[in-house]
């Protein structure tokens, strides 16, 4: 869990969303471009930071995150919140 405005391991800034080289191509994006993510709960700005990732996936930091996550899903026994979102990627 990182606290920080950097992340040291991966060099991420908080507001850097990570996304696969395939994606970003496939969306017409550049590292560094700003983008939306957006679903049915919620926004978040950020730039893109191209990362060695499974394709389709997006990674951003926590609490930043939260915006996008159904507050009413989750874990029946630990009340922990599910962390998978689906979101749409756009230029910002």
């Amino acid at each position: 869990m990182v606290h920080e405005l950097g992340d040291a391991i991966t060099g991420a800034q908080r507001e850097d969303v990570l996304l696969a080289r395939a994606d970003v191509d496939r969306f017409g994006l550049a590292d560094g471009d700003r983008i939306l993510l957006r679903n049915d709960h919620g926004e978040l700005a950020g730039r893109v930071r191209v990362v060695e990732l499974r394709a389709g996936n997006a990674q951003v930091h926590w609490p930043e995150g939260n915006v996008l996550l159904d507050r009413h899903a989750r874990s029946p026994e630990a009340g922990v919140p599910d962390y998978n979102a689906w979101v749409t990627v756009e230029r910002a």
